[in-house]
This record gives structure tokens, sequence and C-alpha cells, in this order.
């Protein structure tokens, strides 16, 4: 899945492409993160448009890709998500 993410720790704004996203987190390429940090995510799904708002921890990462663990999603994010995943699993 590619979309453009905002990510946001502390003061510090960051846009991200991201890679790949799953019911516990996703793969985001994006300079600035670091393990450990904790970071808000905003970003589009790519079919439906819907906007999805949640919190996550940077739990891997390289120079440009890192993985980050959702910690908070909204209840209308998650279901979001989960309607987005079993869409492409039936393409």
């Amino acid at each position: 899945m590619k979309a453009q993410v905002t990510c946001i720790i502390d003061s510090r704004t960051m846009r991200g492409v991201s890679w790949n996203l799953g019911e516990g987190g996703m793969q985001v390429e994006a300079s600035g993160l670091h393990p450990k940090e904790a970071v808000q995510l905003s970003f589009r799904l790519p079919s439906s448009g819907l906007a999805v708002d949640a919190v996550g921890t940077v739990v891997w990462g390289d120079e440009k890709r890192h993985g980050i663990q959702f910690t908070y999603m909204g209840a209308q994010s998650q279901q979001s998500i989960l309607e987005y995943i079993t869409e492409q699993m039936e393409h």
C-alpha cells in the first residue's frame, strides 16, 4: 500500500510514504524516525480515501524504512484498515 503518511514526533512533522500496512502496524519510508520513538500517524487509505489517525512506536528501522507498531487507534480507523486488508486479499 503506497500512501502519503504524515508523522508527528513531539514538535517535528515529517512526510513519508507507506510500503506495507497490517492490523498491527505499518512500514513507512521517512527520514528522521528513530527506534522507540512514539509517533502520531495520519494517512488516507488508497481505495476508499478514508482518513486514518493512529499512534505507534518505531520498532525497527534502517536508513530509509521503519516499522511502526500501532499502540492506539480509534474504532473507526481500525474498521477501515480491516476492510482495506480484506479487500486487498480478495484481489
